[in-house]
Protein backbone atom coordinates (compact mmCIF):
# COMPACT_ATOMS: atom_id res chain seq x y z
CA UNK A 1 0.00 0.00 0.00
CA UNK A 2 2.88 2.29 0.78
CA UNK A 3 4.79 1.41 -2.48
CA UNK A 4 1.30 2.56 -4.46
CA UNK A 5 0.96 5.35 -2.60
CA UNK A 6 4.71 6.62 -3.47
CA UNK A 7 4.16 5.24 -7.23
CA UNK A 8 0.76 7.66 -7.21
CA UNK A 9 2.51 10.77 -5.87
CA UNK A 10 5.70 10.59 -8.55
CA UNK A 11 2.84 10.43 -11.41
CA UNK A 12 0.83 13.41 -10.08
CA UNK A 13 4.49 15.15 -9.36
CA UNK A 14 5.72 14.57 -12.73
CA UNK A 15 2.52 14.93 -14.83
CA UNK A 16 2.28 18.44 -12.99
CA UNK A 17 5.79 19.40 -14.23
CA UNK A 18 4.87 18.24 -17.57
CA UNK A 19 2.01 20.36 -17.70
CA UNK A 20 -1.59 19.51 -15.67
CA UNK A 21 -3.27 19.28 -19.33
CA UNK A 22 -2.85 16.20 -21.52
CA UNK A 23 -2.40 16.05 -25.16
CA UNK A 24 -5.66 15.24 -27.02
CA UNK A 25 -4.41 14.95 -30.21
CA UNK A 26 -1.12 14.65 -32.30
CA UNK A 27 0.07 15.69 -35.97
CA UNK A 28 3.04 14.89 -37.60
CA UNK A 29 5.35 16.69 -39.84
CA UNK A 30 8.12 15.48 -41.61
CA UNK A 31 10.22 17.24 -44.41
CA UNK A 32 10.48 14.03 -46.31
CA UNK A 33 6.64 12.92 -45.91
CA UNK A 34 7.09 10.17 -43.41
CA UNK A 35 4.27 11.99 -41.65
CA UNK A 36 0.34 13.26 -41.48
CA UNK A 37 1.76 16.56 -43.66
CA UNK A 38 5.43 17.39 -45.57
CA UNK A 39 5.04 21.36 -44.21
CA UNK A 40 3.93 22.89 -40.89
CA UNK A 41 1.48 25.04 -42.44
CA UNK A 42 -0.26 22.25 -43.74
CA UNK A 43 -0.30 20.76 -40.33
CA UNK A 44 -2.24 23.83 -38.52
CA UNK A 45 -4.45 24.53 -41.43
CA UNK A 46 -5.92 21.23 -40.52
CA UNK A 47 -6.42 22.16 -36.55
CA UNK A 48 -10.41 23.37 -36.41
CA UNK A 49 -11.05 26.81 -35.72
CA UNK A 50 -11.78 27.74 -31.95
CA UNK A 51 -10.04 24.20 -31.12
CA UNK A 52 -9.93 24.57 -27.65
CA UNK A 53 -8.28 20.91 -26.95
CA UNK A 54 -4.42 20.76 -26.79
CA UNK A 55 -2.92 19.62 -30.11
CA UNK A 56 0.88 18.61 -30.57
CA UNK A 57 2.24 18.83 -33.80
CA UNK A 58 5.58 17.19 -33.71
CA UNK A 59 7.57 18.38 -36.53
CA UNK A 60 11.10 15.64 -37.55
CA UNK A 61 14.41 16.62 -37.92
CA UNK A 62 15.33 18.82 -41.12
CA UNK A 63 14.93 22.07 -42.30
CA UNK A 64 11.34 23.59 -42.87
CA UNK A 65 11.57 26.76 -45.26
CA UNK A 66 8.30 28.04 -45.19
CA UNK A 67 6.72 31.42 -43.30
CA UNK A 68 4.32 29.81 -40.62
CA UNK A 69 0.94 31.79 -39.31
CA UNK A 70 -0.74 30.57 -36.33
CA UNK A 71 -3.98 32.61 -36.08
CA UNK A 72 -5.90 33.91 -33.65
CA UNK A 73 -8.80 31.30 -33.77
CA UNK A 74 -6.28 28.26 -33.15
CA UNK A 75 -5.63 28.42 -29.97
CA UNK A 76 -3.83 25.02 -27.82
CA UNK A 77 -0.97 24.40 -30.22
CA UNK A 78 1.87 22.89 -29.13
CA UNK A 79 5.18 22.57 -31.61
CA UNK A 80 7.31 19.98 -30.97
CA UNK A 81 10.85 20.02 -32.92
CA UNK A 82 13.06 16.95 -32.29
CA UNK A 83 15.55 19.66 -30.77
CA UNK A 84 16.83 23.13 -32.00
CA UNK A 85 19.91 21.84 -33.68
CA UNK A 86 18.00 19.32 -35.56
CA UNK A 87 14.22 21.05 -36.67
CA UNK A 88 14.58 24.34 -38.14
CA UNK A 89 12.07 26.99 -40.08
CA UNK A 90 13.53 28.92 -42.16
CA UNK A 91 12.48 32.01 -44.21
CA UNK A 92 14.33 35.21 -45.79
CA UNK A 93 11.63 38.41 -45.50
CA UNK A 94 12.97 41.81 -44.63
CA UNK A 95 11.07 45.39 -44.77
CA UNK A 96 13.68 47.89 -45.86
CA UNK A 97 15.19 50.95 -43.31
CA UNK A 98 14.20 53.55 -46.08
CA UNK A 99 10.38 52.20 -46.32
CA UNK A 100 8.01 53.99 -44.12
CA UNK A 101 6.87 52.36 -41.10
CA UNK A 102 3.26 51.62 -42.55
CA UNK A 103 2.07 51.17 -38.72
CA UNK A 104 4.46 48.24 -38.29
CA UNK A 105 2.30 46.66 -41.08
CA UNK A 106 6.05 45.86 -43.46
CA UNK A 107 8.00 45.04 -40.57
CA UNK A 108 4.80 42.09 -39.35
CA UNK A 109 5.38 40.68 -42.70
CA UNK A 110 8.92 39.83 -42.55
CA UNK A 111 8.16 37.12 -39.40
CA UNK A 112 9.11 33.92 -40.24
CA UNK A 113 6.73 32.43 -37.71
CA UNK A 114 3.16 34.40 -36.27
CA UNK A 115 1.65 33.31 -33.18
CA UNK A 116 -1.37 34.95 -33.06
CA UNK A 117 -3.23 32.50 -30.87
CA UNK A 118 -4.19 32.21 -27.17
CA UNK A 119 -2.33 29.29 -25.58
CA UNK A 120 0.63 28.30 -27.33
CA UNK A 121 3.98 26.18 -26.89
CA UNK A 122 6.84 25.99 -29.01
CA UNK A 123 9.64 23.16 -27.89
CA UNK A 124 13.01 22.24 -29.40
CA UNK A 125 12.84 24.50 -32.40
CA UNK A 126 14.87 26.79 -34.06
CA UNK A 127 12.97 29.90 -36.00
CA UNK A 128 15.28 31.51 -37.83
CA UNK A 129 14.89 34.71 -40.66
CA UNK A 130 17.95 34.09 -42.89
CA UNK A 131 17.63 37.78 -44.25
CA UNK A 132 20.47 39.68 -43.85
CA UNK A 133 24.54 39.80 -42.89
CA UNK A 134 26.95 41.87 -41.47
CA UNK A 135 26.75 44.51 -44.23
CA UNK A 136 23.05 44.64 -44.35
CA UNK A 137 21.08 46.39 -42.20
CA UNK A 138 17.11 45.76 -42.39
CA UNK A 139 13.95 44.84 -40.09
CA UNK A 140 13.86 40.77 -40.19
CA UNK A 141 11.82 38.96 -37.51
CA UNK A 142 12.17 35.37 -36.75
CA UNK A 143 9.43 35.09 -34.70
CA UNK A 144 6.31 37.78 -33.69
CA UNK A 145 4.70 36.60 -30.91
CA UNK A 146 0.74 38.47 -30.17
CA UNK A 147 -1.04 36.20 -28.68
CA UNK A 148 -1.12 35.99 -24.75
CA UNK A 149 -0.04 33.00 -22.60
CA UNK A 150 2.48 31.48 -25.00
CA UNK A 151 5.58 29.52 -23.69
CA UNK A 152 8.92 28.86 -25.38
CA UNK A 153 11.33 25.67 -23.84
CA UNK A 154 15.15 25.06 -25.74
CA UNK A 155 13.81 27.02 -28.82
CA UNK A 156 16.86 29.17 -31.06
CA UNK A 157 15.79 32.50 -32.75
CA UNK A 158 17.89 33.79 -35.34
CA UNK A 159 18.46 37.08 -36.65
CA UNK A 160 19.95 40.20 -36.92
CA UNK A 161 17.35 43.01 -36.30
CA UNK A 162 14.08 42.79 -35.05
CA UNK A 163 14.67 38.93 -34.02
CA UNK A 164 12.00 38.28 -31.83
CA UNK A 165 8.93 40.49 -31.99
CA UNK A 166 7.41 40.12 -28.59
CA UNK A 167 4.63 42.23 -29.21
CA UNK A 168 1.98 42.01 -26.54
CA UNK A 169 0.57 39.62 -23.67
CA UNK A 170 2.22 37.28 -21.49
CA UNK A 171 5.02 35.11 -22.63
CA UNK A 172 7.68 32.62 -20.91
CA UNK A 173 11.12 31.76 -22.44
CA UNK A 174 12.99 28.83 -20.48
CA UNK A 175 16.33 27.98 -22.05
CA UNK A 176 16.05 29.51 -25.11
CA UNK A 177 18.78 31.22 -27.41
CA UNK A 178 18.42 34.15 -29.11
CA UNK A 179 21.01 36.26 -31.83
CA UNK A 180 20.95 38.90 -32.69
CA UNK A 181 22.24 42.40 -33.24
CA UNK A 182 19.74 45.73 -33.03
CA UNK A 183 17.26 45.14 -31.50
CA UNK A 184 16.95 41.84 -31.47
CA UNK A 185 14.06 41.36 -28.82
CA UNK A 186 11.10 44.12 -28.64
CA UNK A 187 7.60 44.97 -28.51
CA UNK A 188 5.78 45.63 -25.48
CA UNK A 189 4.99 42.02 -24.31
CA UNK A 190 5.07 41.12 -20.48
CA UNK A 191 7.60 38.29 -20.33
CA UNK A 192 10.00 36.32 -18.59
CA UNK A 193 13.52 35.29 -20.17
CA UNK A 194 14.79 32.39 -17.75
CA UNK A 195 18.27 30.82 -18.53
CA UNK A 196 17.98 32.29 -22.24
CA UNK A 197 21.21 33.00 -23.57
CA UNK A 198 21.68 35.85 -25.54
CA UNK A 199 24.03 36.64 -28.30
CA UNK A 200 25.50 39.27 -29.99
CA UNK A 201 26.49 39.15 -34.00
CA UNK A 202 27.84 42.38 -35.97
CA UNK A 203 26.17 44.88 -37.84
CA UNK A 204 26.73 47.85 -39.52
CA UNK A 205 25.66 49.49 -35.97
CA UNK A 206 28.74 50.37 -34.03
CA UNK A 207 27.15 49.07 -30.97
CA UNK A 208 23.82 47.23 -31.13
CA UNK A 209 20.86 47.32 -28.65
CA UNK A 210 19.55 43.60 -26.97
CA UNK A 211 15.99 45.22 -26.46
CA UNK A 212 13.50 48.08 -27.29
CA UNK A 213 10.65 47.36 -25.16
CA UNK A 214 7.85 49.95 -25.70
CA UNK A 215 5.85 50.65 -22.29
CA UNK A 216 4.11 53.77 -22.62
CA UNK A 217 2.50 54.72 -19.49
CA UNK A 218 3.32 53.93 -16.07
CA UNK A 219 0.25 51.68 -15.39
CA UNK A 220 1.46 49.40 -18.28
CA UNK A 221 1.75 45.87 -16.92
CA UNK A 222 4.54 44.86 -19.51
CA UNK A 223 7.71 44.93 -19.60
CA UNK A 224 11.09 42.11 -20.32
CA UNK A 225 12.68 40.66 -17.34
CA UNK A 226 15.68 38.25 -17.88
CA UNK A 227 16.66 36.26 -15.10
CA UNK A 228 19.86 33.82 -14.88
CA UNK A 229 20.54 34.44 -18.02
CA UNK A 230 23.61 34.95 -20.09
CA UNK A 231 24.84 37.60 -22.51
CA UNK A 232 27.29 36.72 -25.02
CA UNK A 233 28.74 37.59 -28.61
CA UNK A 234 30.54 39.11 -31.01
CA UNK A 235 29.72 42.88 -31.26
CA UNK A 236 29.60 45.31 -28.53
CA UNK A 237 26.05 46.09 -27.19
CA UNK A 238 23.63 48.44 -25.11
CA UNK A 239 21.42 46.15 -23.09
CA UNK A 240 18.12 48.70 -24.40
CA UNK A 241 16.92 51.46 -25.44
CA UNK A 242 13.74 53.21 -25.00
CA UNK A 243 10.78 52.19 -27.37
CA UNK A 244 8.58 53.75 -24.88
CA UNK A 245 8.64 56.50 -22.43
CA UNK A 246 8.00 53.82 -19.79
CA UNK A 247 10.20 51.20 -20.91
CA UNK A 248 11.03 48.37 -18.55
CA UNK A 249 13.53 45.25 -18.63
CA UNK A 250 15.34 44.07 -15.72
CA UNK A 251 18.35 41.71 -16.18
CA UNK A 252 18.18 39.56 -12.84
CA UNK A 253 21.42 37.40 -12.18
CA UNK A 254 22.76 37.31 -15.45
CA UNK A 255 26.27 36.83 -16.80
CA UNK A 256 27.41 39.50 -18.99
CA UNK A 257 30.29 39.02 -21.45
CA UNK A 258 32.67 41.87 -21.81
CA UNK A 259 30.53 43.52 -24.50
CA UNK A 260 28.47 46.07 -22.94
CA UNK A 261 29.10 49.11 -23.48
CA UNK A 262 29.93 51.73 -20.51
CA UNK A 263 26.46 53.65 -20.49
CA UNK A 264 24.30 50.18 -20.63
CA UNK A 265 20.87 51.81 -21.52
CA UNK A 266 20.17 54.40 -24.39
CA UNK A 267 16.73 56.75 -24.45
CA UNK A 268 16.94 57.32 -28.16
CA UNK A 269 14.08 59.22 -29.27
CA UNK A 270 12.49 60.02 -25.51
CA UNK A 271 12.27 62.93 -25.02
CA UNK A 272 11.97 62.67 -21.66
CA UNK A 273 15.47 61.70 -21.72
CA UNK A 274 14.99 58.44 -20.03
CA UNK A 275 13.85 59.84 -16.94
CA UNK A 276 10.50 57.35 -16.60
CA UNK A 277 12.06 54.52 -17.79
CA UNK A 278 12.71 51.28 -15.52
CA UNK A 279 15.92 49.70 -16.43
CA UNK A 280 17.61 47.69 -14.14
CA UNK A 281 20.70 45.34 -13.04
CA UNK A 282 20.54 43.71 -10.31
CA UNK A 283 22.58 40.79 -9.04
CA UNK A 284 24.78 40.61 -12.29
CA UNK A 285 28.31 39.28 -12.96
CA UNK A 286 30.82 39.54 -15.41
CA UNK A 287 32.80 41.57 -17.07
CA UNK A 288 29.85 43.35 -18.93
CA UNK A 289 28.55 43.86 -15.35
CA UNK A 290 30.33 46.82 -14.09
CA UNK A 291 27.90 49.88 -13.85
CA UNK A 292 30.55 52.41 -12.74
CA UNK A 293 29.56 54.32 -16.23
CA UNK A 294 25.97 53.90 -16.63
CA UNK A 295 23.71 56.45 -17.59
CA UNK A 296 22.57 58.16 -14.29
CA UNK A 297 18.67 57.93 -14.92
CA UNK A 298 19.05 53.58 -14.70
CA UNK A 299 16.88 52.57 -11.68
CA UNK A 300 17.48 50.67 -8.38
CA UNK A 301 14.08 48.72 -7.19
CA UNK A 302 13.03 48.08 -3.38
CA UNK A 303 13.20 44.70 -2.64
CA UNK A 304 9.90 44.09 -2.53
CA UNK A 305 9.54 45.17 -6.36
CA UNK A 306 12.68 43.50 -7.44
CA UNK A 307 11.26 40.24 -5.90
CA UNK A 308 7.75 41.36 -7.38
CA UNK A 309 8.66 41.65 -10.81
CA UNK A 310 11.39 39.14 -10.88
CA UNK A 311 9.18 35.99 -9.42
CA UNK A 312 6.78 33.89 -12.22
CA UNK A 313 3.81 35.38 -10.95
CA UNK A 314 4.86 38.35 -12.96
CA UNK A 315 3.40 36.91 -15.80
CA UNK A 316 1.61 33.85 -14.94
CA UNK A 317 -1.74 33.44 -12.58
CA UNK A 318 -1.58 29.68 -12.90
CA UNK A 319 -1.51 29.70 -16.78
CA UNK A 320 1.69 27.65 -17.02
CA UNK A 321 0.64 24.50 -15.14
CA UNK A 322 -2.19 24.38 -17.48
CA UNK A 323 -0.39 23.89 -20.84
CA UNK A 324 0.42 20.73 -22.44
CA UNK A 325 3.83 19.33 -22.52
Amino acid sequence: MRLLFSISLLFLFTSFCNGAVQVAKTITVDVVGNGNFKKIQDAIDSVPSGNNKWTRIHIGAGVYREKVDIPVEKGFILLEGDGASQTSVEWSDFAPMSDPDDNGNKVANTATVSIAAVNFVAKGITFKNSYGNSQVQARAIAALISGDKASFYNCSFIGIQDTVSDLSGRHYFKDCYIEGAVDFIFGIGQSIYEGCTLSTVASKAIAGWVTAQGRNKPDDPSGFVFKNCKLIGAAKTYLGRAWGPNSRVIFYQTDMANIVVPEGWDYWRDSNKGVNTVFVESGCTGLGSRTSGRVKWEKTLSNEDLKRLTSISFIDDGWLSQQAW
